[in-house]
């Protein structure tokens, strides 16, 4: 981080100030979130105003205002935004009481509020700016005009405008906008989710991960690829960010499969694509699995059970495709000496599986995320005790509490931002709007409303992390999926999968962008390489929409029956989308596979058999093929 390195180098009384605040804030930050964790959260909107207003405070301290600025000059804008965080968290804190008990848009609001209001909606804008880019305070910023100036469209888009009290009310004094929802996860069990990353990442178990997965597949055909899908699937199910989860494991893979011989867009496009796969798979899913329950009022479990079926396929997608693109070129795995042996590395890393397992378990027996991701943090601490090299000292276990600040502070920020977008569409009823217009636009049509909504999601999402897409798509969105009949669970389920796509679909894919710049490789190629080798994620949801027994709603035999279809019809689009099986395939080939692929999508039984008479006949032929040529040559 630029901000980091130039604070580093700069040893003024000032920049020494903001390195010590940062410590201090991201300290008592996290112990405030393990008190809270362990003994019960405090009232919500305390809880969620402590939270935002230390990490916006952080995110101006962390991230400058402009990278190319000294840190002294940063400074100087820098440290007075922070106060200013601070001093609003403060003004909330004592106020809090007065707050919370009055009447929403009717109780007194003095002018300390209007103005303290205006002024978080500018920082929470600002901080979202410095972390994640200007795509989303772009979106919130947008909304916000048209929440003024919507009574001037023309119909069907016209809007009752409220008024300006009214809506600086609703953005700063309730807890439906920027303290809302999102927000309030991000209070509650993301921070401890990444909390419990950061904690794996100092005591190595980021290297285990990485040292498993290449015991596991490092050896096989295509080896370092298959190391980075693994190493992904896994790393992702704690960090959840597919950026995050790139330059987590990027930095090792990429250059091992570019050494194997994979060209540098597709070793970047692997690595994008399986990162932005972790966010499919539980427990965190880019914190979107908390967020769903939340909005759905259904046990965080189900998110996750939900999950499951629809991530593998997506596994065995990409898995499947880096072995073809091996074959095809003749990529053998890594040398013996490469590879740690399996199970010393499991000898040396089996304790940080406990406080995994533990995690399930606790959360099988009925504990909430919150007081689960508790105990498994203070499990980790413990067993990672029984070893030299995982063992926290007193100055490791402060990096580790400020480590786990700051890397909340991006997800913190974006809700924050997409709080303002979910206040505007409260405040002017524009969630109800867009069912209207998609039902009208799209003639009843669910297949058409449902192409319309994935086109939504994926533009709302482009250059907008996975959590804060999710939630701004699913507050416009959802109302439309379930008018059309189609079940909770299921609508969002298709609306996080659609906001997921523009993590790695250009132009503005941001798992591309990382993975190009660690591999060198060419941005848009990278990108258009990961959207083929994650077609999965724009195939499934239409599936699930159609048949929820992929989501393992309903009887087992007709979950099972979805799931051997669809991985029957991923293998048959991999093979179609690749060009090859066995040897390579020829155009007519391709075409069969494809047309196979999107047979198995239909939940018919007609055109599943179809699908899976394909698969076997034409892989049968093709192998027979390859073995014949094999014993001529």
């Amino acid at each position: 981080m630029s901000s980091e390195k130039n604070i580093s180098e700069d040893n003024s009384l000032l920049v020494i100030f903001i390195k010590a605040s940062v410590v201090v804030v991201g300290v008592c930050l996290s112990f405030f979130h393990l008190y809270t964790g362990g003994f019960g959260v405090v009232e919500a909107y305390l809880q969620r105003t402590i939270h935002l207003m230390a990490l916006i405070m952080l995110a101006f301290l962390i991230f400058p205002t402009n990278n190319r600025w000294s840190a002294k000059k940063n400074a100087l804008i820098d440290v007075p935004l922070a106060c200013i965080a601070l001093i609003i968290g403060i003004y909330l804190i004592v106020n809090h009481d007065r707050i919370v008990g009055r009447e929403w848009y009717y109780g007194p609001i003095t002018t300390v509020d209007i103005w303290f209001g205006i002024i978080t909606i500018i920082l929470t804008l600002e901080a979202a700016r410095r972390v994640v880019g200007l795509a989303l305070p772009i979106i919130a910023i947008f909304f916000m005009i048209y929440s003024f100036y919507g009574s001037y469209f023309p119909y069907p888009f016209t809007i009752r405008s409220p008024p300006p009290l009214v809506f600086i009310d609703h953005m700063f004094l309730t807890p439906q906008a920027i303290f809302g929802v999102p927000v309030g996860v991000s209070a509650t069990f993301v921070y401890l989710f990444i909390l419990f990353g950061a904690f794996l990442e100092t005591t190595k178990g980021g290297q285990f991960i990485i040292d498993f997965s290449m015991s596991l597949v490092g050896r096989a055909t295509g080896g370092p690829a298959k190391v980075a899908v693994v190493a992904s699937s896994l790393f992702g199910t704690v960090s959840g960010h597919s950026v995050a989860n790139v330059y987590g494991t990027g930095t090792f893979t990429i250059p091992l499969m570019k050494r194997a011989g994979y060209n540098k867009e597709f070793a970047g496009a692997v690595e994008a694509a399986s990162s932005c796969g972790g966010q499919l798979m539980p427990p965190i899913m880019g914190a979107a699995a908390f967020i769903i329950a939340e909005i759905i009022g259904i046990p965080y479990l189900e998110v996750c059970k939900a999950a499951i079926l629809p991530a593998l396929l997506y596994y065995i997608a990409v898995f499947a495709s880096t072995h073809m693109e091996a074959l095809r070129k003749g990529l053998r795995g890594l040398n013996k000496d490469e590879v740690p042996q399996l199970l010393p590395t499991l000898s040396r890393g089996f304790h940080f599986t406990i406080p995994i397992i533990l995690l399930i378990i606790v959360l099988m027996k009925g504990f909430t995320p919150f007081r689960a991701a508790f105990i498994a943090i203070i499990a980790l601490i413990v067993v990672a005790m029984f070893r030299k090299e995982s063992r926290l000292t007193p100055r490791s276990f402060v990096d580790t509490l400020v480590l786990g600040a700051k890397n909340s502070i991006v997800i913190a920020a974006s809700c924050g931002c997409a709080g303002i977008v979910v206040g505007v569409l409260d405040v002017t009823g524009l969630g109800i709007k867009f069912v209207t217009i998609v039902t009208e636009l799209s003639g009843g049509l669910l297949p058409v409303a449902l192409v319309m909504v994935m086109i939504s999601c994926l533009v709302l999402g482009m250059g907008v992390p996975t959590a804060p897409a999710y939630i701004i798509a699913a507050m416009i969105a959802a109302p439309t999926l379930i008018h059309f009949g189609i079940q909770p669970i299921v609508a969002h389920m298709f609306i996080f999968y659609s906001a997921l796509l523009s993590a790695i679909t250009p132009p503005v894919a941001l798992a591309a962008y990382a993975a190009a710049a660690i591999s060198g490789g060419r941005v848009m190629v990278t990108g258009i390489i990961a959207s083929r080798l994650g077609i999965v994620v724009f195939l499934v949801p239409y599936i699930f929409v159609y048949d929820p027994a992929l989501l393992m709603i309903g009887s087992p035999p007709f979950v099972m029956w979805a799931f051997l279809t669809g991985v029957i019809g991923t293998l048959n689009l991999v093979f179609a989308l690749g060009g090859y099986l066995f040897s390579r395939l020829i155009w007519w080939q391709r075409i069969i596979f494809l047309i196979a692929g999107l047979c198995t999508i239909v939940p018919q039984i007609t055109t599943d058999i179809i699908g899976l008479g394909i698969f076997v006949v034409f892989g049968w032929m093709n192998y027979r093929k390859s073995r014949e040529v094999a014993t001529v040559s």
